[in-house]
């Protein structure tokens, strides 16, 4: 790696691998396993989603602003119960507006997840897919100019390779020792 001696060569070296005109913010508020219950994000998802009409949840839970939701916990208010992988796979055309995209985080959430519904899942299931498989089915479903909206403990949100370029970020930290939530806002390109 080349020795970075001057202010304008670090410009130059960092240049190449920013990305620009992405906003980013930083809110503070209380945590909540029920992510769009949190009030920054509630917000940021009314920006976006609006009233959801042909937006997608694989991951619903109880609170999503999406018309179609799926969560395989049949305890939810989701319409769907399959597994999140089986949903996006059913589901028909490539017009979508968008995509909320809000897995279980860690690994620990993901057993703890498929407890509930009495699945045990193994580590080798976490390294095998479970968040990109999903993904790269969703993308082919979101129409050019539509939306993707990660959730997690990483800015990785669906990518560059899926034709994904992120427009913002949004930092949502807990305090204490609680992980932030990050928010990625990514629109399709290609």
């Amino acid at each position: 790696m080349q020795e970075i001696k001057t202010i304008k060569q670090a410009t130059l070296y960092v240049g190449k691998y920013e990305e620009k005109n992405i906003k980013f913010t930083r809110v503070w508020a209380m945590p909540n396993h029920e992510t769009f219950k949190i009030r920054p994000i509630a917000v940021l998802l009314k920006k976006y989603v609006g009233n959801g009409r042909a937006w997608i949840d694989p991951f619903a839970g109880n609170n999503s602003p999406a018309e179609y939701t799926n969560d395989h916990n049949p305890k939810t208010s989701a319409k769907s119960h399959l597994d999140a992988l089986d949903f996006c796979n059913k589901l028909k055309g490539n017009a979508y507006k968008g995509v909320i995209y809000d897995p279980p985080y860690s690994f620990t959430q993901i057993k703890e997840h498929y407890q509930v519904i009495g699945k045990k899942v193994e580590e080798k299931d976490h390294r095998m897919g479970f968040y990109e498989k999903p993904k790269s089915v969703l993308c082919e479903k979101i129409r050019v100019g539509g939306m993707a909206i990660s959730f997690g403990w990483n800015t990785n949100g669906f990518g560059k390779a899926r034709g994904f370029e992120i427009i913002e970020i949004m930092a949502v930290a807990h305090g204490g020792s609680k992980n932030d939530t990050l928010v990625v806002v990514e629109r399709k390109i290609r």
